[in-house]
């Protein structure tokens, strides 16, 4: 599997491992230095991030989609820069499990390198798109 491949499938991982509640394997996909910034947040270090991050999905029943990843590959292939569309569903209409709407949507703006043999996330920013 080249580069490019494995670093689509940790965006799917990330996705995948965070709306089934799994964060102990989610902050995985973060270097132990990993930085995630969102909203005012900038969270410093897997357990910084996965401290927050289960303190706010905890109870969340969404639902995230990643797409439309454009990945640009450092000519060593060590690192990549990466960037992300992505919705994030919530159930509409109180509990009701079968509608969902758009909750937010917007851009992550990755670093990647190469740590232990896997691509992990050095830095995640979150850009929100604005509701207007």
């Amino acid at each position: 599997m080249n580069h490019e491949a494995r670093i689509r499938q940790a965006l799917a991982a990330f996705i995948q491992l965070r709306d089934d509640k799994r964060f102990v394997e989610w902050t995985e996909l973060f270097t132990e230095d990993g930085t995630f910034e969102y909203l005012s947040h900038v969270l410093v270090g897997r357990t910084a991030i996965g401290e927050n991050v289960e303190a706010l999905l905890r109870e969340d029943r969404g639902k995230h989609l990643c797409a439309n990843s454009v990945i640009d590959v450092s000519e060593d292939g060590m690192s990549a820069e990466v960037r992300s569309d992505f919705v994030k569903l919530d159930p509409a209409d109180g509990d009701s499990s079968s509608r969902y709407e758009i909750g937010v949507m917007g851009r992550y703006h990755d670093h990647f390198v190469r740590d232990e043999g896997a691509w992990r996330i050095a830095k995640r920013r979150v850009i929100l798109m604005p509701p207007d």
